[in-house]
């Protein structure tokens, strides 16, 4: 069952998923060469110009799967902390599983909360460069017309869930806004 962006488990369902298409992909045009070979007696026919072609899909879809095997996931622990601390009527916006990607840095998202022109995020990645992961989630932001948000992102768990605690006790002010936000941060993570 294919999870959707944004929920948790995406990233663990994708990876799998790119790993068989790649394999499939592969297979196909290894069967096209055989199949070649085999009828022809010689690799010189028209199955190993198609053969060679169906690499062509193969080899992006290895790039895509080697893009998710790099990215880290949200953990179990992360995932049921996040669930029971905020468990009730919560209507701020959740993302977990995001991973996004810039010329220099690669920031692993564990969970996203947006509320009322607010973002934070806590990553388990403990190489996550916090600042350029806010900067370039704000230049992103500006990019698309959303100037005036605050973006923090956190690597003490008890700071996030303080702060989404905090972000679900205010009352909902931009709700058609932060599902703009938070379609946007899915748009631009894996």
């Amino acid at each position: 069952m294919k999870r959707q962006k944004g929920c948790f488990g995406h990233l663990s369902f994708q990876k799998k998923w790119e790993i068989v298409k790649t394999i499939a992909y592969f297979g196909i045009s290894a069967a096209i060469f055989l199949m070649g070979f085999l009828t022809t007696g010689t690799r010189m026919n028209l199955l190993t110009v198609v053969a060679v072609l169906g690499c062509l899909p193969a080899s992006k879809s290895a790039v895509s799967a080697i893009m998710y095997l790099r990215a880290g996931v949200c953990s179990q622990d992360c995932y049921r902390a996040v669930e029971e601390r905020l468990r009730g009527g919560l209507e701020t916006l959740l993302l977990y599983d995001l991973y996004l990607t810039s010329y220099r840095h690669n920031f692993q998202l564990s969970a996203a909360a947006v509320k009322n022109g607010s973002v934070c995020a806590y990553t388990e990645d403990t190489r996550c460069d916090l600042s350029a992961g806010e900067t370039h989630i704000r230049e992103i932001l500006m990019q698309n017309g959303y100037s005036d948000l605050t973006v923090k992102l956190y690597a003490e768990f008890p700071k996030f869930t303080e702060r989404i605690s905090e972000m679900a006790a205010l009352p909902e002010k931009q709700k058609e806004r932060d599902r703009a936000v938070a379609e946007l941060l899915m748009d631009i993570s894996l």
